[in-house]
């Protein structure tokens, strides 16, 4: 992968790598499921505004943090993985396991937790799903919004399973039902409020 880098940075200079990115950041976006993310959820929690936090964060997930503060919520970010801290929102990141997310943000509430693509990506077995829900439950407050993205290619149905159970609510958000699904891809959207 270095070895590619340099190669490309001698052979194309050294914007090579960054606009190889950006063509995957916008083919991604482009993607049915992230243009539900971005015609409908993103407005909605902008919308409802408060402290929103993002888990997962990776370079096509940078526009949508200023979408969602574009009416005065505040946006932090969460990954386990180190470096993606430069995809994060600049001075409201923090490095962890979402599996221990109440620990990480132990000093906050959030009003809103978008959590996608991260159950099956790391966060695989029915235990860790639950552990992260649990911490995610413990950060948000009271009525508080959970979307959740995951893939059936990658996970059984945490829903079915019953781990939203104990302290989410299924609820629409914006425009969407309580569950969406895509004909195109694997991904399905689950939006909850936190039981009080």
């Amino acid at each position: 992968m270095v070895l590619g880098t340099v190669v490309r940075a001698l052979i194309f200079g050294k914007d090579a790598d960054r606009k190889r990115r950006s063509a995957k950041a916008t083919r991604i976006r482009s993607l049915p499921d992230r243009r539900v993310m971005a015609d409908s959820y993103i407005p909605a929690l902008a919308t409802d505004g408060g402290r929103i936090l993002w888990v997962g964060c990776r370079e096509y997930t940078l526009d949508d943090y200023a979408a969602l503060e574009a009416h005065g919520g505040e946006v932090w970010t969460t990954d386990i993985d180190a470096s993606a801290e430069r995809w994060g929102r600049e001075g409201r990141h923090r490095t962890g396991d979402v599996c221990e997310a109440d620990r990480i943000f132990s000093d906050m509430t959030f009003d809103a937790i978008v959590c996608n693509g991260v159950l099956g990506y790391g966060v695989d077995s029915p235990e860790q799903q639950k552990k992260a829900l649990k911490a995610l439950a413990a950060i948000l407050r009271p009525g508080g919004r959970l979307l959740l993205g995951w893939n059936t290619d990658k996970i059984d149905d945490p829903v079915a399973a019953g781990l939203t159970d104990a302290d989410f609510e299924p609820t629409p958000l914006g425009d969407q039902a309580t569950r969406v699904r895509f004909d195109a891809v694997t991904h399905v959207y689950d939006s909850f409020v936190r039981r009080a």
